[in-house]
């Protein structure tokens, strides 16, 4: 008898050492960054075997350590081009890590720019939202984007990525509370991230921003039907030297005839965010009314590229070369641009009287037109004295494509008149369309998943214990065809390898399907 109760305690004491290992090994893992430490990592919990349930449960409950220092902190990242750029991160004081917060992505205007801000903590202190954010007891970060890292090249979405994913595992943040939001160019982006890649956010901010400037400026492929997934809260102004509201009205009705999720309004104003004290309640009540839906039971959502293929729990993989289905909508508006454009990226922070020229954009620009070149400083148009850039938004406020147009500019410290005409309006379309998508409207309930597709070549589906019985078979219908029909074992190494890639203790998928049809 003696002989048998040695024996148990010696297993429970064997059982508890292995267990201490898998979990020590997923400590490690978790602050390990060598891709290849990692792999190994992820095979030797494996093969300890511990129980799948254990390993999710373990990363749900993973802890954070206390924060030192709070309020506004300058960081950086190192992006994908191996160049290191600064970014802000604001830590309410209230912050407890034992208590899971929001978190709020703030993506700034002019970010085809040279420069990034010389102090990007200022910029943060003086940005609206950041009152919002010390309201409401939000974690709140700044990416810091410029040309060759801006919100639609691959460099700075990549960015904005891994940022998002350094605060997860650094901080105790809601996952079904992160939010996308910005002015400008940032609204424009969180009109972009919308359609191409939502995964991680709740809801979209987009206040005067251009839902097409990420597939004209990106060259990017991006789809109104993709509004669909997640709400988003527009604003534009009537007197918006860049984007008014008579312009973008037909924008928004395309998107929500499309299907899309939009709140819109329509303010008075200019180009300027003057109407922030008014809106804010609005905007803070829209995003707690809207958390994620980790799992919803409806999926809308088309493709050109694998890229941006995962919307949630499913990913479409690769595009079928046929005829689209009759219902397959190519949603797109046909756009006049007669805005002012100049053609140039102003150079930041010079302390110059006028406004000084980085670079001139290529195109068929005033700027290239009439010569302008990097260094110059515009300080008069036709006749207006131009000492800011307020000056030469006011400047530009009185001209109509196709004008004459003298500007002056200081040039190795003498006046140079440079003259020539406006281009005359252009026709474009919101989207380009340069290839093929698929697209597929998804539904699911009780351990049935039905696709209808158009083009739908390969898809994915990731399974998360919540959304289905694992002792059950799966179906997967396809046009109303079985493409699957069978159970779904648990795959630890999927989750870690998973979990790793979106630090997103909400959506710890534990396998995935994939189907080539």
């Amino acid at each position: 008898m003696n002989h048998l109760r040695l024996l148990i305690a010696i297993f429970i004491i064997l059982s508890s050492a292995a267990m201490a290992d898998w979990q020590n090994d997923i400590d490690k893992l978790l602050a390990e960054k060598n891709s290849d430490k990692q792999a190994e990592l992820i095979k030797k919990i494996a093969k300890a075997k511990p129980y799948w349930q254990e390993v999710v449960e373990y990363l749900e409950k993973v802890s954070f350590s206390p924060v030192e220092k709070k309020g506004i902190i300058l960081r950086s990242a190192k992006c994908i081009d191996s160049i290191e750029r600064p970014y802000v991160l604001y830590i309410p004081p209230a912050y407890n890590p034992q208590e899971a917060a929001p978190l709020f992505v703030y993506l700034h205007g002019g970010v085809s720019r040279g420069n990034i801000a010389d102090n990007p903590i200022d910029y943060a202190k003086e940005n609206p939202f950041l009152k919002l954010a010390k309201q409401n007891k939000w974690l709140m970060v700044f990416p810091m984007g410029q040309a060759g890292a801006t919100w639609w090249d691959k460099v700075g979405m990549a960015n904005i990525k891994n940022i998002v994913r350094t605060i997860k595992s650094e901080f105790n943040i809601d996952d079904d509370r992160v939010w996308m939001g910005g002015f400008s160019d940032g609204a424009s982006a969180s009109f972009l991230h919308a359609m191409v890649a939502p995964s991680d956010y709740a809801a979209f901010i987009a206040l005067n921003g251009h839902m097409g400037v990420g597939s004209e400026d990106g060259g990017l492929p991006t789809y109104a039907p993709n509004f669909y997934n997640t709400p988003l809260y527009a604003v534009t102004t009537d007197k918006d030297g860049l984007y008014p509201t008579h312009t973008m009205r037909p924008t928004i009705d395309m998107a929500i005839d499309a299907g899309g999720k939009v709140l819109y309004r329509e303010l008075e104003g200019t180009h300027s965010f003057s109407y922030a004290d008014k809106e804010f309640p609005l905007i803070a009540n829209f995003l707690k009314r809207h958390p994620r839906n980790p799992f919803p039971t409806s999926i809308v959502w088309e493709t050109a590229l694998r890229e941006f293929g995962l919307c949630r729990w499913f990913a479409i993989d690769k595009v079928a070369i046929s005829q689209p289905a009759p219902w397959h909508i190519d949603y797109n508006a046909a756009m006049i641009d007669s805005t002012i454009t100049i053609g140039f990226i102003p150079s930041d922070f010079e302390d110059t009287i006028g406004v000084k020229i980085d670079r001139v954009v290529d195109g068929d620009y005033l700027a290239s037109r009439i010569g302008l070149q990097a260094g110059d400083i515009i300080i008069r148009g036709n006749k207006m004295s131009i000492e800011t850039m307020a000056d030469l938004v006011a400047f530009k406020a009185g001209l109509s494509r196709g004008d004459f147009v003298e500007i002056t500019v200081s040039r190795d410290n003498q006046e140079v008149p440079l003259h020539g005409y406006l281009p005359e309006p252009k026709n474009y379309n919101l989207f380009i369309r340069e290839q093929p998508s698929a697209m597929a409207k998804v539904q699911f309930a009780s351990n049935r998943i039905d696709i209808t597709q158009s083009r739908l070549g390969a898809f994915r589906v990731l399974i998360h214990p919540d959304m289905m019985r694992l002792d059950q078979n799966l179906v997967i219908k396809v046009n109303d065809k079985d493409v699957y029909n069978n159970k779904v074992e648990p795959d630890i190494g999927y989750i870690l390898k998973n979990f790793l890639k979106n630090r997103d203790r909400k959506l710890l998928y534990i396998n995935e399907v994939k189907i080539e049809l």
